[in-house]
């Protein structure tokens, strides 16, 4: 209670504090260039930023076609992409991640500057795209302004906060799809909700063995839904409310009986049902004028699996027939964070702030009946200096003091981070940078204490700490956009869940090393009125050290992880009333995490083909095809065998008005 009341009243003094006046939130007109906030904190020319940087507006996500946030992130250079369920759905604690440059669970996700994340989690993939600004991806190490969970790059979603019309959407496809929703408001205020389910079972991944027989997981009737409310109070005060579920039902049926369970078992009974249910609410307020910016913020993830085991195994001590499966847990956090700009002279000025948020973990719902509640209260101080040595150079150094309070069995952490880069401008058009940034990892309420028949806690987890070199070049040579970097990642004690089989299959969060080294380089053109293109190429190699778990000729070896190559396009073709969008992303040397040695992964290709007809100003029709190859791609990285759903077509009518 005691912490409680502490981070209270932190919150009342910056509310306060913050009183004097704040931080312009509208983004600084820099013309037709990129800007981008999330890398300083602070608005700067993409070009300008001394990180690799992505920036996805809101047009060009309505010409990817993407319906959702995942649909925009999974095809974005240096991303990989990794799903348990289709059309981006979970399955439980299993969701879509980002994975940038290698490293899982290492991308921090914000919605307008504040950590939407749960536990290391989120849910992406019922974040609607229509609802969306802009994205800003930073690639590399965040940390040091932002924190924990920010060692592999951080992703800022944007919300849009005013409409310029109000419009209504149907939309119908295959797999007994469908989709409805509506966007009204006024220039400063927005209230914009979407409904989707594709209701057709599909064949979610390769056979498993449940004892001596196969199984098979099926999906069906996956639902999303998500409603944004926002908008400003007044020329101060923003407010932002995002709600999201994503709801799907997954059945496992005998593939092959093997004579192991009681019954009148026949291949495509079904062994199990599970329904998984994931519901986020993110609340903001936000204050801003001039050099201040306060965000206020509140966080609560909602995640239950519920369902029935209908066979048994043949002469066994414990059968699972005809028994509940039931769970269900809470995250919350809450808190503030809240930054001030000091211009020091012409050529310097300084960013600092301080943060506070209580988490908090409750598993109230357990299959063993044994309740578990944690929380601790998280802070930190940071500050940023930003100094032009001349005309041409700009340098740019960073600090951040991270600790906890509070927590269970008074198994605190603190960490110092620093970071440093410079920018060197050799002409107008080409900009040269180098970065050097120190990271640093929490373990996770979940990773240390969750129990259940598959997972076992480790208490002792230590931190993750690693370190972030870059070297890169940025050309804006007008119609045409260069991005090129060359990095490096080292981080110790790297937070993993390890797969053991005997004396029973189960995982256990363990640290271990991680290593990726790689080069990136991407392409904009922009052909004018009809064509606009885009590629990129990301080479890397990441690497996992091997535990204790492992074969013993494995133990204290690095492994390949994830993958090596990723090949990502698209091109744009515009003309009267009609737009066209063709893009796909292709990553191959991959591989897959398992308790042995880890094994070699085929390719996979994304591929999505959209096309939007405005026949006049009220109505617009949009046909959106994703996977044209029809290709049963692995989307998974983990020793079980997930794949993406095959061809699937939505066709969507707006009417604005």
């Amino acid at each position: 209670m005691k912490n409680k009341r502490l981070l209270s009243t932190a919150v009342a003094l910056a509310v306060m504090a913050a009183s004097s006046g704040v931080y312009a939130a509208e983004i600084a007109d820099f013309g037709d260039e990129d800007v981008v906030v999330t890398a300083n904190r602070t608005e700067k020319k993409d070009v300008e930023v001394a990180a690799s940087t992505e920036v996805i507006t809101a047009e060009a996500i309505k010409e990817m076609g993407a319906a959702s946030a995942m649909d925009v992130l999974k095809k974005v250079n240096g991303i990989q992409y990794d799903c348990i369920g289709n059309a981006n759905s979970n399955m439980g604690t299993m969701t879509n991640d980002v994975i940038i440059r290698g490293y899982k669970d290492g991308t921090l996700i914000l919605i307008n500057g504040t950590p939407m994340e749960y536990r290391g989690k989120y849910d992406l993939g019922s974040i609607d795209a229509r609802n969306i600004e802009r994205i800003e991806v930073i690639k590399g190490n965040g940390s040091v302004l932002y924190g924990s969970d920010a060692i592999g790059g951080v992703v800022n979603i944007i919300l849009k906060k005013g409409v310029d019309q109000n419009s209504v959407t149907l939309g119908f496809g295959n797999r007994s799809a469908y989709n409805y929703g509506v966007n009204v408001g006024t220039d400063r205020w927005r209230i914009g909700y979407f409904r989707s389910k594709i209701g057709k079972e599909h064949d979610q991944c390769s056979p498993a063995w449940q004892g001596g027989a196969e199984l098979k997981y099926y999906t069906h009737d996956l639902t999303k839904e998500n409603l944004t409310v926002s908008g400003s109070l007044s020329k101060l005060w923003d407010v932002y409310y995002n709600f999201s579920e994503n709801m799907g039902y997954y059945d496992r049926r005998f593939s092959d009986l093997n004579g192991e369970y009681d019954g009148p078992f026949k291949v495509g009974d079904q062994y199990q049902t599970r329904r998984y249910d994931t519901i986020n609410h993110n609340m903001q307020a936000v204050f801003h004028d001039n050099d201040w910016k306060v965000s206020i913020f509140n966080n609560i993830n909602f995640i239950e699996s519920k369902g029935f085991t209908d066979a048994k195994y043949k002469n066994k001590k414990y059968s699972y027939a005809n028994t509940e499966y039931h769970t269900r847990e809470k995250n919350t956090s809450y808190g503030v964070d809240a930054q001030k700009k000091w211009r020091l002279s012409d050529a310097t000025s300084l960013i600092a702030g301080l943060s506070g948020q209580r988490e908090s973990y409750d598993a109230y719902v357990t299959t063993s009946g044994t309740r578990s509640n944690y929380d601790r209260n998280v802070w930190a101080a940071f500050a940023q200096v930003d100094h032009d040595f001349d005309a041409k150079n700009n340098v740019t150094f960073g600090a951040r003091e991270t600790w906890t309070t509070g927590a269970f069995k008074d198994q605190n952490y603190n960490n110092f981070s620093m970071s440093a880069s410079w920018l060197h401008k050799m002409n107008e058009e080409n900009n040269l940078y180098l970065s050097v940034a120190q990271s640093f990892k929490m373990p996770t309420f979940s990773e240390m204490y969750k129990e259940s028949d598959f997972s076992v806690p480790n208490p002792d987890l230590k931190p993750a700490k690693g370190i972030n070199y870059e070297l890169g070049w940025k050309q804006n040579h007008g119609s045409h956009t260069w991005k090129a970097a060359l990095f490096h990642i080292d981080v110790k004690d790297n937070i993993t869940a390890t797969w053991q089989k005997d004396p029973v299959k189960q995982y256990q969060y363990t640290n271990v090393d991680f290593r990726n080294t790689g080069i990136e380089l991407s392409c904009k053109i922009d052909g004018g009125d009809k064509w606009s293109y885009n590629y990129g190429i990301t080479w890397q190699h990441p690497q996992s050290k091997s535990n204790a778990d492992k074969k013993g000729d494995m133990k204290d070896k690095w492994e390949n992880v994830y993958g090596r190559l990723q090949l990502d396009g698209g091109i744009t073709y515009r003309y009267n009333k009609f737009k066209s969008n063709l893009n796909f992303s292709y990553m191959c040397s991959r591989y897959q995490s398992q308790s042995g040695p880890n094994e070699p992964v085929k390719p996979y290709l994304l591929t999505t083909w959209n096309f939007i007809y405005t026949p006049d100003e009220h109505s617009e029709l949009n046909l959106n095809i994703e996977n044209l190859l029809n290709r049963r791609d692995r989307t998974s990285n983990s020793s079980s065998d997930y794949y993406c759903a095959p061809t699937t077509f939505m066709l969507n009518y707006t009417y604005k008005f």
